[in-house]
């Protein structure tokens, strides 16, 4: 009886843990999930039963969502009706793969498709980038922190002591004083930055609508993928990119994907519709049946150009930082000695 009820106590408590922290799903927890609904499908076993055990297991919001979507595949709705009823429980992306695999009855490849690109990825960066933001966030506190001791706290008494000894402000002096001024009314900008990031990380909706311009191109990337896979299957290109586009959550993606309905070449209408470069169409063309594949090939130089940008991004980040602050110190030391250099010639 004891045990009975400390193990009611513990469930509710891990619930209430779950409600109270209900972060998005992460991109390993979203291919995580859709993995196993596919696997699920194709093994033609309920994937709820699979669900309940594994939100037992899981952090924070996820479990939440995972007891939700396994509730609603048990009241009958289909595995991508389950997903999107539940927000947060995949990334975007991702249900569109959902979606749209069922729609032309190839959930398996076409997951396997969707979540191959993460699987590429170096384990590492996501922690290098956490690292980056980590030393911009210091780093910006403790540049705030300091313009603002020297400015509100030592400056107007070293000016002080100036007026008092009727010596004339250096310039270096001046200077440092006005970047000091202007340094906090800038670092305002990237702190201000900081919480809006907060409150997206709690707001799915808040942060789909921020992010979109920004994930534009792999989701561009990803119905390169969803095409290619649909064609290989038997489904001409015109009609998969009618079914995709009603998939998509990005509006411009899915007005992309209805020029495509149009007759030509695959690589010529792509171009056209603006999702790859003409240079790429025309080796898509030439493939003849290997379209497919070559497409696949499109979307994967796509994915690792965009990985290539944010790498170099994020390297050059921090020596910029590191030059600010060299530069900032630099100046307020030299405005500091030449006030003591100025006292000195003063009192001498």
């Amino acid at each position: 009886m004891p045990d009975s009820l400390f193990h009611r106590m513990s469930r509710t408590l891990r619930r209430h843990w779950r409600q109270t922290a209900s972060t998005w799903a992460t991109r390993a927890e979203s291919a995580a999930v859709v993995r196993l609904v596919a696997a699920a499908a194709a093994a033609g076993v309920p994937a709820a039963t699979m669900l309940d055990a594994w939100a037992e297991d899981s952090r924070g919001g996820q479990g939440t969502r995972l007891e939700r979507a396994a509730r609603l595949l048990r009241q009958g709705a289909t595995a991508s009706e389950a997903v999107a009823s539940v927000p947060g429980l995949v990334q975007d992306d991702h249900a569109v793969a959902l979606a749209f695999g069922t729609r032309i009855g190839l959930l398996g490849p076409v997951v396997q498709t969707a979540v191959a690109g993460d699987d590429l990825l170096d384990p590492t960066f996501g922690n290098t980038f956490r690292s980056v933001v980590g030393f911009l966030v210091v780093s910006s506190f403790m540049m705030l922190a300091l313009a603002g001791f020297l400015t509100l706290r030592i400056t107007p008494n070293l000016q002080a002591i100036l007026r008092d000894l009727s010596i004339a402000a250096p310039a270096s002096f001046l200077l440092g004083i006005t970047l000091s001024r202007w340094l906090i009314r800038i670092l305002w900008i990237p702190l201000g930055l900081l919480a809006v990031a907060v409150v997206i990380r709690f707001s799915p909706a808040l942060r789909r609508l921020l992010t979109r311009p920004l994930a534009r191109s792999r989701r561009i990337a990803a119905a390169l993928d969803s095409i290619a896979v649909a064609e290989a299957g038997g489904h001409p290109a015109s009609e998969a990119a009618a079914g995709l586009a009603e998939c998509q959550v990005d509006p411009q993606v899915a007005k992309m994907l209805k020029t495509l309905e149009q007759p030509g070449p695959l690589g010529s209408r792509l171009a056209a519709a603006g999702m790859i470069a003409p240079p790429e169409a025309t080796v898509i063309d030439a493939a003849g049946r290997d379209a497919p594949a070559a497409v696949e090939r499109v979307a994967a130089a796509r994915r690792a150009r965009s990985r290539r940008r944010f790498a170099a991004l994020s390297e050059a980040i921090v020596p910029c930082v590191v030059m600010a602050m060299g530069l900032l110190v630099l100046l307020q030391s030299l405005a500091v000695f030449a006030f003591l250099t100025e006292i000195m010639h003063g009192l001498s």
